[in-house]
């Protein structure tokens, strides 16, 4: 069955360090992709999804910015992070482990998002079929080109490398 992404019901997050101490969160406000679910035979499965570089929000306007800019995700040479899967593998009874070529300032690299099957439900709004699903992966930033940091006092960092991307997806079955 094929499914549309909700991009008003969808959320693609990430988080890193900050000072070694705390997490930064940040999200990207545009998203859109299909995605086909086989429950029957999970294998079958399969997703493709973007966002838009440009709609990083963190909550600064500076930082916001900053990521913008060529030390980051460089949103005027690289407008769109993609994800294409190669592979899905059930983990669990509602879980599995999707994984993929994510594409990063115009990188590419295998990626495996661990992901939960959260239901279905009929939007009375809309009067369709919508199903949702979590995702979460970590990746090293400077995979992708971006090692942007600074040393502080006693070797801290301002920026860590590990990030943790977490999804929350809202999508629409396809008529």
């Amino acid at each position: 069955m094929v499914w549309e992404i909700d991009p008003a019901h969808t959320l693609v997050e990430f988080a890193v360090n900050h000072l070694t101490i705390n997490l930064v969160k940040g999200h990207f406000d545009e998203v859109q992709g299909t995605l086909h679910l086989d429950t029957r035979q999970p294998e079958n499965s399969w997703v493709r999804a973007s966002v838009n570089t440009a709609s990083i929000y963190t909550g600064i306007a500076q930082r916001d910015g900053h990521l913008r800019s060529s030390d980051f995700f460089d949103v005027e040479k690289y407008p769109t992070i993609t994800f294409e899967s190669v592979r899905v593998r059930r983990t669990g009874p509602k879980s599995g482990a999707v994984v993929g070529n994510l594409t990063i300032r115009n990188i590419t690299r295998v990626v495996s998002f661990q992901t939960d099957f959260t239901g279905y439900a009929r939007d009375p709004m809309i009067g369709r079929w919508k199903m949702g699903l979590t995702a979460s992966a970590v990746i090293d930033r400077r995979m992708f080109d971006m090692s942007f940091t600074q040393i502080l006092e006693a070797g801290i960092t301002l920026i860590g490398f590990e990030t943790r991307i977490e999804l929350r997806i809202e999508a629409i079955q396809s008529e």
